[in-house]
């Protein structure tokens, strides 16, 4: 587990002698969370990512005490630093812990993704000019982003896609060129010897994706990458 790093902000405080209080305003704290965030992501965003942080406290802290104050952050749990979390806030004053706290931090990832430049429909084939670079938040995407438009060559949607959507590996697929029922050739190769032989393609597939495929001799089902419109590699 990654050791925890404080973040002292230190706040001086001209507390009257009768009153002898403190304050440490949301402003403050909202300060310590974002460069406690900061420091811990640093050197660990891709290309032109970055973060926003969004800190869900509100109010005033008033502390029965006069003097130098320090806020520190640490995380609460090991969890990443990703969507809503929650950091432990602890305030100091002249060296003694007046006030503990959690606080959530909304922390958001973006950074330019390919987005549909217009509503695409299932099953078009994808070209450049159909697609455009925006900075969209990147945050829940579970299924992957594209961030350049090579990586679309030979791509078709899977389903349609409203102008703007960003798009992941779930709503793309592979151009079939090979179709369920076509006649291929089902090819072996190691370090030390090759092999072919006839086979039927049992399920359509694009170049790079593992399709079904039945061994003509044997009547076996085996699994194999596809290749070429008429080549399939099969894994041993």
């Amino acid at each position: 587990m990654k050791k925890a790093i404080w973040i002292f902000i230190i706040l001086s405080f001209c507390g009257g002698p009768v009153l002898a209080q403190s304050k440490v305003s949301a402003a403050d704290i909202t300060k310590a969370v974002k460069v406690f965030v900061q420091q811990e992501l640093e050197g660990s965003l891709e290309g032109e990512m970055r973060i926003e942080v969004n800190t869900r406290w509100q109010g005033v802290v008033e502390l029965e005490s006069a003097g130098e104050s320090q806020i520190r952050v640490r995380r609460a749990s090991s969890r990443p630093l990703r969507g809503p979390t929650v950091l432990r806030v602890g305030i100091d004053v002249d060296g003694q812990t007046l006030k503990t706290m959690s606080v959530t931090a909304d922390i958001r990832y973006l950074r330019p993704v390919l987005v549909a430049r217009y509503m695409l429909g299932r099953g078009e084939a994808l070209e450049e000019s159909m697609v455009e670079m925006v900075e969209r938040d990147i945050t829940t995407l579970r299924n992957g982003y594209f961030t350049e438009p090579a990586l679309l060559q030979d791509m078709q949607t899977r389903r349609s896609l409203a102008a703007g959507a960003v798009l992941t590996r779930n709503h793309v697929a592979a151009i079939p060129v090979v179709k369920r029922g076509t006649a291929v050739e089902l090819v072996v190769r190691t370090n030390r010897f090759s092999a072919t032989a006839l086979g039927e393609a049992m399920q359509d597939g694009g170049v790079g994706e593992r399709i079904r495929v039945k061994n003509s001799d044997s009547g076996k089902i085996l699994y194999g990458q596809i290749l070429d419109a008429y080549t399939i590699q099969i894994g041993l």
